[in-house]
């Protein structure tokens, strides 16, 4: 029994063998972006975990914890600690202080239509969970869903066409319309290494791809006119999946993208994040 104290002791507050046993990778963040914490090799366990905005998240199996930052997270300091899962043990007593920016999201109009039914709703949710959160794909820079273009003076090719609006418009809507020719069937890539979890045509979001990008990360990316990948298929950085479109409830031609980073403990909770700001974060932060 005295064996075992010892053990369970020494598994709990490891401060007094090793150093600090994480960190931050980014301090500062906004409401969209988001945040990614690194455990240390020796400090890592199947029940350590981060504990922030009143959460507990578990890391991949390299340490490295991924949380979006959605609107319901408070502006302000938040203290982020390393604590046993579930439990709320505390394992160390170093701590982070992150601090989170007020985003003022934009408001969208939505297309009048029937809601997504209870079966479409399952068919995405069975999607996230298939994807490996212990794993991680990613493999170098993050890359835009589209090329860019010939841009005329309007900038209205090539460019967002509307913003990230938080919950009111989970992703943003890139213009694939030439004007000048009126092609919109423009070649869809990947933003960096995945597993295809879906790939399938949906009422509301037309032809969609979603990929795996593992830790909990995927990338959406709707209303495409042709697949150019299958579920279950691995894909590369930069490769083309499809091609964009006007599928599924639109009212013009274009590219809906979108970034996913979930909660490793519950599949269905997926914070919303904006998809421009996640890729200038991890490419700024890797």
């Amino acid at each position: 029994m005295k064996t075992l104290l010892v053990v369970t002791a020494i598994f709990l507050f490891p401060i007094l063998a090793f150093g600090q046993g994480f960190r931050a990778l980014n301090r500062q963040v906004q409401q969209g972006d988001v945040l990614v914490f690194r455990i240390a090799p020796q400090w890592q366990g199947p029940q350590v975990s981060i504990s922030v905005f009143g959460k507990h998240y578990l890391p991949n199996k390299y340490g490295d914890v991924y949380i979006g930052i959605d609107k319901n997270i408070a502006p302000g300091k938040h203290i982020a600690i390393l604590v046993e899962y579930g439990r709320g043990v505390r394992l160390s007593w170093d701590y982070e202080e992150i601090e989170v920016l007020e985003n003022n999201f934009p408001a969208r109009r939505r297309v009048p239509g029937k809601p997504r039914s209870p079966g479409e709703t399952r068919i995405i949710e069975e999607a996230y969970s298939r994807g490996n959160r212990s794993e991680k794909y990613i493999d170098g820079n993050f890359v835009m869903p589209l090329d860019k273009v010939v841009i005329d003076e309007n900038k209205d090719v090539g460019d967002t066409f509307s913003p990230f609006g938080g919950e009111s418009h989970r992703g943003v809507d890139l213009i694939t319309l030439d004007p000048r020719t009126g092609r919109y069937q423009r070649p869809v890539k990947a933003i960096n290494s995945g597993r295809v979890v879906l790939a399938r045509k949906l009422s509301l979001e037309g032809n969609l791809i979603i990929i795996d990008h593992g830790s909990g990360i995927f990338s959406l990316y709707m209303h495409l006119s042709v697949f150019g990948v299958k579920q279950g298929e691995f894909v590369k950085t930069g490769q083309v999946i499809g091609i964009s479109g006007r599928t599924g409830r639109v009212t013009g031609p274009h590219l809906h993208f979108g970034i996913r980073v979930g909660d490793p403990a519950d599949h269905l909770k997926f914070p919303v994040v904006d998809p421009l700001v996640f890729i200038e974060t991890m490419n700024r932060i890797f």
